[in-house]
C-alpha cells in the first residue's frame, strides 16, 4: 500500500480493527485489495479498493457511509468479540 503525506488534520475516529489484504490479481484486468474493519459500534464492513490504494484512500473508504446490509455485534461482555483473522 502506498503511503502519502496528509497535511490536513482530520477528526480522530475509533476502530476495533482494520486489515488491508495483499494485492489480488484479477485475470481480466487490474488488481484489487480488500479492506475490512470493525468500528466502535461493532459493525464489520468490507470494501474492495484498487491494488495501488494509498493510506489516505483507505482512511477515506472507512469514513464513507455505505448504504447496504450491516451486521452489528451487540456489545455485550458475555458475548465473544468480533475479530479480524490474523495470518
Amino acid at each position: 500500500m502506498k503511503h502519502s503525506n496528509s497535511t490536513r488534520p482530520k477528526p480522530a475516529f475509533h476502530l476495533r480493527g482494520c486489515r488491508v489484504s495483499a494485492p489480488l490479481q484479477q485475470p481480466w484486468g487490474s488488481g484489487c485489495r480488500i479492506v475490512e474493519w470493525i468500528d466502535e459500534q461493532g459493525q464489520i464492513s468490507r470494501r474492495v479498493v484498487a491494488a495501488d490504494v494509498t493510506e489516505d484512500q483507505v482512511v477515506a473508504t472507512i469514513r464513507e457511509h455505505v448504504t447496504g446490509r450491516k451486521h452489528v455485534l451487540v456489545d455485550d461482555e458475555r458475548q465473544p468479540r468480533q475479530v479480524l483473522p490474523r495470518r
